[in-house]
């Protein structure tokens, strides 16, 4: 008797959480998403038209699971554990997994992978689907995300081993590609991206202080203008820029950027870009990925954007091995400078879905409970 009881608790028990996953998955909305393609138009946009001779603070981002920044706590001994070089950065925002870290709005959301990166949110996004995702779940976590107005960037590692590169490009509401390992697949990605019509930034973390970064210890900054306004706000404009580079000194000194971003301008349809001192190579690139232009041992590279160039990118080299990787400028047409077409919900979609998916839920369980009774019925009366 009791073990028939300890029996049905547990299958009941788990025909509720089936339930209550499978529903999750059938309410999810349908979307709409927007045709892929190019930037066009005779206006091009510059997100650095305002740092003429700009100072700049070092931002670092700082991601890493709970349990890992909890027990480091609990080992030191310390109420915050050093796990990069905090000290040589201005700023540094902590993105812990599903919490905010002290006072600030920073965090990596995702039940089951750490898949966003989401900064200046009010609140903390639960919403995942922890099996299978389809482009519709994946839209629909970033809308949940950036209703509590978080900017969202997404993490590659994780996008290009579970999602469809496809998905990346029809994807929407997405602010920029982090690069979290390294930085060859994230620019593939972002090329990507940028090559479907979608407007995006590269944002870094930066790397910890660990044996396998030395005995060159590669430190990752994000430049972003010093102003009265907020980071999150500089983010979103996308007037910052990333830089890496080594450090080639004993533990004791700390790497100096010696040259710095002086200039980014567009007159007519060429790019100028300025630095205060001369790099071993400006590369510009362009849709999917392709050079368009090297020009080596200057501190000014002018670049003419021609007709077919529907973005350009640049990526500077310096003597001391420090790479500068600029946010891109593109066209285009009428007031609004960036694609920011959305995705709007497919209703008629989603109730056939919603409907269909109820139905069959229903016949399942019914289904499962009828299997139930008759093998009780067996057992209860077994054939002679």
């Amino acid at each position: 008797m009791v073990w028939r009881i300890i029996k049905n608790f547990v299958f009941y028990i788990g025909l509720l959480v089936l339930v209550a996953v499978a529903l999750h998955y059938i309410w999810a909305p349908r979307y709409y998403f927007p045709k892929k393609e190019v930037f066009y138009g005779n206006k091009i946009f510059n997100p650095y038209q305002e740092i003429v001779d700009s100072e700049w603070q070092k931002v670092g981002v700082l991601t890493y699971p709970v349990w890992y920044r909890d027990a480091m706590e609990r080992l030191s001994g310390n109420d915050l554990y050093n796990e990069v070089d905090e000290y040589y950065y201005d700023t540094v925002l902590h993105a812990a997994n599903q919490r905010f870290e002290g006072n600030g709005n920073t965090y990596m959301q995702g039940l089951h992978h750490n898949d966003h990166l989401v900064i200046g949110s009010s609140h903390i996004e639960y919403t995942d689907y922890p099996f299978i995702r389809d482009i519709h779940n994946k839209q629909h976590r970033i809308r949940m995300i950036r209703r509590n107005g978080g900017l969202v960037f997404l993490k590659p590692s994780v996008f290009y081993d579970n999602y469809d590169l496809d998905h990346l490009r029809l994807l929407r509401n997405y602010y920029g590609v982090m690069v979290d390992e390294n930085f060859t697949q994230s620019l593939h990605i972002w090329d990507q991206t940028l090559s479907a019509g979608h407007y995006n930034t590269l944002i870094a973390n930066t790397l910890p202080q660990s044996g396998r970064f030395l005995p060159e210890k590669q430190y990752r900054i994000m430049y972003v203008k010093k102003d009265t306004t907020s980071i999150r706000n500089k983010l979103r404009k996308g007037n910052y820029f990333v830089a890496t580079t080594y450090n080639h000194q004993s533990d004791d000194e700390r790497p100096d950027l010696k040259a710095r971003l002086k200039d980014v301008a567009i007159n007519g349809d060429e790019l100028i870009i300025e630095t205060t001192q001369p790099a071993l190579a400006f590369n510009f690139f362009g849709q999917n990925g392709e050079v368009l232009d090297v020009q080596k041992e200057t501190s000014r590279a002018a670049y003419q954007i021609k007709r077919e160039d529907s973005y350009v990118r640049v990526t500077m080299i310096f003597e001391d091995g420090t790479r500068y990787y600029l946010n891109p400028v593109h066209r285009y047409a009428g007031n609004v400078p960036h694609n920011k077409v959305g995705v709007e919900v497919n209703f008629l979609k989603t109730w056939l879905l919603r409907s269909g998916g109820i139905v069959a839920l229903l016949i399942f369980i019914w289904v499962l409970l009828y299997i139930k009774r008759r093998l009780r019925i067996e057992i209860l009366e077994p054939k002679e």
